[in-house]
């Protein structure tokens, strides 16, 4: 049989991205919207044959965590991060019509499931159904308590920097001022002004209606310049297209902005996994912008947005890493790979969703990239031109079975599926006969292997989690599910010892919180450090993994100034910024100290 394993995020993950819609957005009013999700009257009088305590309480309340706040929020407020993408936005469990609802109407609901909720009913026994209603009842209203991240060795100090909005998404560095900027999800951008003393304070400086980009996901400073990357929709958010725009960052002006291009528009879809343009980064020559494109699918199958586009899958304008010089402006990207490898725009294919990408010392580029629903690990890749990485056919390492058309896709013989998995529950797992042939005569480029001895669990062939420290085996590259973000590298060597010149990732899930990641581990939601290593018998790097923070909550992007890290949040409802202060080579910093001060 073929071989299996799999990795996903969320959302920007996928990883992280069950959809636990557990019910439809409703009003606060008594009367029912037209098309609201309502119960079988018959349901309404189901009561629970459970008795409840303290025990069953926290069950309830673990089961929340891992099946429900991805989407729901941490207090019910229908402000998770994974729901960000739904259509349908997931319900506020304390709006007037939610709680005049009764609990067999709340169980049948998450019994069996509606749109993009999956059923619960193969999933949660009874019971723990029962203790979900309870605890969903019981949601606190305040707001959660700041708790700080722990540092899991002695020489690495952490400051709660500051409070921020909701939804963000990108942190970044003004590098002729010195001063944080921060991005979010809907548009808006910040500048933190006061960031050397405590009267820190964030400045909304540009929002959508600036720059055109409704979903923004991408920032990057060069300079005074500051590049903005993200999508825009159009007909009711059947059509997208891919903008990349450019400001001139002055404190004495307006800044001005220049259009670095417009892809044509081309076909949206309704699911969590229309990723869109994303991460940036610039070359170490700083004559090159490059530009991530994501999938508009989960592992290649047909998204038809609803009938409107037949047989529609990924397209040239997605699943790839793009290229362009820093000073390009008013370009239009059409739907034609050979056009854009004729026009030298297209760098590097076959990629699910680099959301981070990052160049290490030595002007390497590398990408972390979050996989799909099955259990593949989630890679990161030594980034290179003209090389292809392998997706759909090939992710984690791991052979996407979709490609065969004698598969026949079923949790109970298939382990790598999980039943909670969204790509299940909606049958975008089946069998597949008009699936893309692989490209003949293309050689797909392996995923960066991790050897431990954290981030390395994985699903063997025989269905088993194993983890590659008791089993020797390597891994490409992190824990499935786990969401690998905010990728950065001690490019000026400013730290010390083991730290020097390293890379450092944080992973946006936590497997306590994650019905797809929980089998692997609960470990999570956590900064690692990476020490790359190349090796020239295969032409690929191997990295050594290990975990030096853990304890954020929702962590999305990360930057290194310095010998400081700064971690932000996304925060449905408002996140946080962290700064970690790690180990520096005096001599280095002196040197830096006194550049700066000539």
């Amino acid at each position: 049989m073929h071989k299996k394993k799999f990795c996903t995020f969320l959302l920007l993950c996928t990883t992280i991205f069950f959809i636990a819609e557990i019910l439809n957005a409703c009003n606060s009013t008594e009367k029912l919207p037209p098309g609201a999700w309502k119960a079988p009257l018959e349901s309404e009088q189901l009561k629970s044959p459970f008795s409840f305590d303290l025990v069953s309480e926290e069950k309830g309340r673990g089961l929340y965590k891992l099946y429900c706040r991805s989407c729901h929020g941490e207090n019910g407020l229908g402000d998770g991060p994974a729901g960000k993408d739904l259509l349908a936005k997931p319900t506020n469990f304390h709006r007037k019509q939610v709680k005049t609802e009764t609990n067999g109407a709340l169980f049948w609901k998450m019994s069996h499931g509606n749109k993009s909720m999956p059923s619960f009913k193969e999933v949660l026994s009874d019971e723990q159904r029962w203790q979900l209603v309870s605890y969903i009842r019981k949601l606190p209203t305040e707001p959660v308590a700041l708790k700080f991240p722990v540092a899991l060795r002695d020489d690495i100090k952490i400051e709660h920097f500051m409070n921020i909005g909701p939804q963000a998404v990108r942190i970044l560095q003004h590098p002729e001022t010195g001063d944080l900027w921060y991005t979010s999800f809907d548009g808006n951008v910040f500048r933190i002004k006061n960031s050397n003393d405590s009267q820190r304070v964030a400045v909304k400086v540009l929002s959508m209606q600036d720059h055109g980009i409704e979903v923004l996901q991408g920032a990057f400073f060069l300079h005074d310049s500051l590049y903005l990357c993200g999508n825009s929709y159009f007909e009711n958010k059947k059509i997208t297209k891919g903008r990349l725009v450019r400001f001139t960052i002055h404190d004495t002006a307006k800044p001005a902005m220049s259009v670095v291009f417009n892809t044509v528009q081309y076909p949206a879809n309704k699911t969590i996994y229309d990723h869109g343009w994303n991460a940036l980064a610039i070359s170490p020559d700083e004559k090159y912008i490059y530009v991530n494109s994501g999938a508009r699918t989960d592992h290649g199958e047909v998204q038809d947005n609803g009938g409107l586009f037949p047989n529609a899958r990924d397209n040239a304008l997605t699943s790839k890493i793009f290229r362009f010089p820093v000073a390009s402006r008013d370009l239009e990207l059409p739907d034609d790979e050979t056009k854009l490898k004729e026009a030298g725009y297209l760098y590097a294919s076959g990629i699910r969703n680099a959301y981070d990408m990052a160049f290490d010392g030595a002007g390497n580029l590398f990408g972390v990239v979050n996989s799909a629903d099955y259990d593949y690990p989630e890679d990161m890749f030594w980034i290179r031109e003209h090389h292809h990485y392998g997706f759909p056919w090939l992710m984690g390492g791991i052979e996407n079975p979709q490609q065969y058309k004698d598969w026949k896709p079923d949790p109970d013989t298939d382990p790598f599926i999980n039943r909670s998995s969204h790509s299940w529950e909606v049958k975008y797992y089946h069998t597949d006969t008009t699936f893309p042939q692989r490209p003949s005569g293309v050689h797909f480029s392996s995923g960066v292997q991790n050897i431990g001895p954290d981030a390395n669990e994985y699903r063997g062939h025989s269905g088993k989690i194993q983890d590659g420290d008791q089993t020797g085996v390597t891994v490409s590259t992190f824990t499935p599910h786990c969401c690998p973000l905010g990728l950065c590298f001690d490019t000026k060597k400013m730290l010390s010892a083991d730290f020097k010149g390293a890379g450092f990732v944080i992973r946006f899930t936590a497997g306590s919180s994650s019905g797809l990641m929980g089998p692997f581990t609960y470990e999570g939601a956590d900064l690692l450090h990476l020490q790359l290593s190349y090796d020239s018998l295969t032409n690929n790097y191997f990295v050594r993994t290990k975990r030096i923070v853990e304890g954020f909550r929702d962590p999305v992007d990360a930057v290194m100034i310095g010998g400081d890290m700064y971690v932000i949040e996304y925060g449905g409802e408002g996140g946080n910024i962290w700064k970690m202060s790690l180990p520096t080579d005096k001599n280095q910093l002196l040197k830096k100290n006194k550049k700066q001060n000539n």
